[in-house]
């Protein structure tokens, strides 16, 4: 291959049976099954992107990428391809033996002769698979059910083209959209418009003999409306009359009620008015108990004071100690300390004129006895006077309890005598009976406070007046209306509801009315504006029965097209099941060697070709989409392989895996390995890799070189220069 991305003339030596192509990276792997599918698909003169983009880097515009392959037939026949692909310009050369072929078209048709691959895309749904699309049916559909029908069946071709005709034929028949319409919809609206227009014509016929009979029927309507009106105002007036006698008689029997209970109310409060429980009146009894509660308290508190006194000290005063003559016995002692010092001074220093030891010695301890004797007259004074304070303390309060005690017992004397003098002007004995005769005397002044209030609220602001006499008076009233009533039967028994009725009856007499009315002005309305012509009408019908027959034809036509789909849908199905059927057997081998056994069973979906697995851990069937990718890898790896030899029959297209088995372990991709070398004893079998792997099993190990050149230069961000 020549001018194809970075390479500008490369020779790559494919043997027979395994062939690993291994190298690194960007060492050009995918440019190789380009190339491959390039040579075997794709037309010279295409000028798609993916074939702008496969331009050698940096070369000519002139420059044109060009493959060439050299293999043998099935016959042991040399052959040569060569495709130069330059748009308009492009060039095809097959040559197979002593016959060259230059014609594109023919060339590409001889191709898939030779590999039994319609498109690139069918080769890249089968036999081609890259490490990204090893689970991807990414197929043109129609193409596969025709090499699976042509497969199966023997023929020289498939339905695919019968098909497209007749979807194409019953599209003309049966579309239904509004801007390209089918054959049986144009010629159905005709006969619905025409249906449409022969209705309204027959439809205005009919409408005129019936606006006749309507407008006779409305005019005895309106007679008939206006004369049932007449009756129900009439009994709607007299229903108003009897409500009006109801409401009367229900107000003076309202008012016998109320004056029947305010006489019974005054009844009651002048009796209740006679029979205090106490003599005294109400605020004078609470006045009093009040000021007994507070000398009842008053009393608790002076005897509470009086007892907890007698618990304090009592007795006569204290007598005061005399004290002792500190003043003489200090002085004495001050008089001895000064002279013991003197005489120290005096005689131990000369100052008397002779110097004395033992007389400074004598004086020593004289004025050390005197100041000892000082410190203890101190002492002695103090504490005299301490005693003489505290008894002092001792005697002030005993006096002050005597005062107290002596008030606690006048004050209390006299609040016994006011309880006394209390109890006596209520004549009662104690205060627990007053406390009770104010709770009684309560209680019956609110008796009869409630009963006043409730007769004014009987009476409101109406002066009170003769009761029994007012109450006599309503009660003759009712009596009168009740008895009026009586004599209007069911209108006098349910006044209401009889009003209620009439008024309803009114409005709908009055509706009725105007529906008459109008009836009868739009049936004559209807009349004035009918201009049906019959002689159209009748020409209208011939026509719509010619669009029948037209409609009955191509909807006929249009029955034949589909029960002749259906027949290839039938024969489809029946490929299709002898497809799966042929998948499963293939299948089940591959995918038990490549797990290991661990999976033995497959079964194949007839419609879509998708794949259910025997579980053995959940003893069923499990769709092969809930198993981990590796494992769902290795069963569409054993599917490609059974769709190439089922759709291929005998011929025999290289496959071409693009490191498939990324999601494989060890084991797995070793067991997958193998069953491409077992493969490709009948097929050639490329394998793209990076690894070295899978060498030792390869027939032949093609090694690609890496790639050449590097970057040098240094970006601006990373000098640190501005750009």
């Amino acid at each position: 291959m020549g001018n194809l991305q970075r390479h500008v003339d490369v020779e790559i030596v494919l043997g027979p049976g395994l062939t690993v192509v291994r190298g690194p990276n960007e060492s050009g792997k995918t440019t190789l099954q380009r190339a491959i599918e390039l040579a075997l698909f794709r037309r010279v003169t295409s000028l798609g992107q993916d074939v702008e983009r496969l331009h050698r880097w940096g070369a000519e515009e002139a420059a044109a990428p060009t493959v060439e392959m050299d293999f043998t037939t099935d016959e042991g026949l040399p052959g040569h391809l060569l495709k130069s692909f330059a748009g308009g310009k492009g060039r095809a050369e097959l040559r197979v033996g002593d016959d060259v072929v230059t014609d594109p078209a023919e060339v590409d048709r001889r191709l898939v002769a030779f590999t039994g691959i319609p498109s690139e895309k069918f080769f890249r749904s089968t036999a081609a698979v890259r490490h990204s699309e090893l689970a991807e049916f990414d197929r043109d559909d129609a193409t596969l059910r025709d090499r699976l029908q042509v497969s199966v069946s023997g023929g020289d071709r498939g339905t695919g083209g019968a098909r497209r005709k007749l979807e194409d034929a019953i599209r003309k028949y049966a579309a239904e959209g509004a801007k390209n319409p089918g054959l049986v919809k144009v010629i159905r609206d005709r006969v619905a418009a025409l249906e449409a227009q022969a209705g309204a014509g027959e439809a205005a016929l009919a409408r005129l003999e019936g606006e006749r009979a309507v407008l006779s029927r409305a005019r005895d309507d309106r007679v008939a409306a206006i004369h049932v009106l007449e009756t129900e105002r009439e009994r709607r007036t007299a229903a108003e009359g009897a409500v009006a006698l109801l409401a009367r008689m229900t107000d003076d029997q309202a008012r016998y009620g109320r004056y029947r209970r305010a006489a019974e109310l005054e009844a009651e409060i002048t009796t209740a008015g006679a029979a205090h429980p106490s003599k005294v009146p109400l605020a004078i009894l609470r006045a009093t108990l009040e000021s007994l509660r507070a000398v009842e308290g008053a009393i608790s508190g002076h005897r509470a004071q009086l007892a907890e006194r007698s618990t304090e000290m009592t007795g006569p005063p204290l007598d005061l100690p005399e004290p002792p003559a500190w003043r003489l016995r200090t002085l004495a002692a001050l008089a001895l300390l000064v002279g013991g010092i003197a005489a120290v001074v005096g005689f131990g220093s000369g100052a008397f004129g002779v110097v004395n030891p033992p007389a400074a010695t004598a004086g020593l301890v004289g004025a050390f006895i005197g100041a000892m004797l000082v410190v203890v007259a101190s002492i002695g004074h103090r504490q005299g006077a301490e005693v003489r304070r505290e008894v002092s303390v001792i005697n002030e309060r005993l006096a002050a309890e005597a005062a107290s005690r002596a008030e606690h017992a006048h004050s209390l004397a006299a609040l016994e005598t006011k309880r006394t003098a209390a109890l006596s002007a209520l004549g009662l004995p104690d205060s627990a009976a007053a406390e009770a005769q104010l709770a009684e005397e309560a209680d019956h002044d609110a008796a009869i406070d409630r009963l006043k209030a409730e007769l004014r609220g009987l009476l409101g602001d109406e002066a009170a007046g003769d009761l029994a006499a007012q109450r006599d008076a309503a009660a003759a009233a009712a009596e009168q209306a009740r008895f009026a009533l009586a004599g209007m039967d069911e209108m006098g028994a349910e006044p209401v509801q009889v009003r209620a009725r009439a008024a309803r009856a009114v409005e709908a007499a009055g509706a009725e009315r105007e529906r008459a009315t109008r009836q009868e002005a739009e049936a004559q309305g209807r009349m004035d504006a009918n201009e049906v012509d019959a002689e159209a009408v009748a020409a209208l019908s011939e026509q719509l029965a010619e669009a029948r027959e037209r409609l009955d034809l191509a909807e006929r036509r249009q029955r034949i097209l589909r029960v002749t789909l259906a027949g290839i849908d039938a024969a489809e199905t029946a490929t299709m099941q002898r497809v799966a059927r042929f998948l499963e057997r293939h299948m089940a081998a591959d995918v038990a060697r490549l797990t290991g056994g661990r999976y033995r069973r497959v079964k194949v979906d007839e419609v879509d070709l998708t794949f259910s697995v025997w579980s053995p851990e959940r003893g069923d069937w499990v769709d092969v989409q809930g198993l981990s990718q590796g494992t769902l890898d290795q069963f569409y790896l054993a599917a490609r392989l059974g769709l190439v030899r089922q759709v291929t029959q005998g011929r025999r297209p290289p496959l071409v895996f693009d490191d498939p088995f990324l999601t494989f372990d060890v084991e797995r991709a070793q067991r997958a390995v193998e069953l491409l070398r077992e493969t490709a004893a009948d097929l050639q079998v490329i394998y793209l890799t990076t690894s070295d792997r899978y060498d030792a099993s390869a027939d032949r190990v093609v090694v690609l070189p890496a790639p050449l050149g590097q970057d040098d230069e240094v970006p601006p961000e990373a000098s640190g220069g501005t750009g």
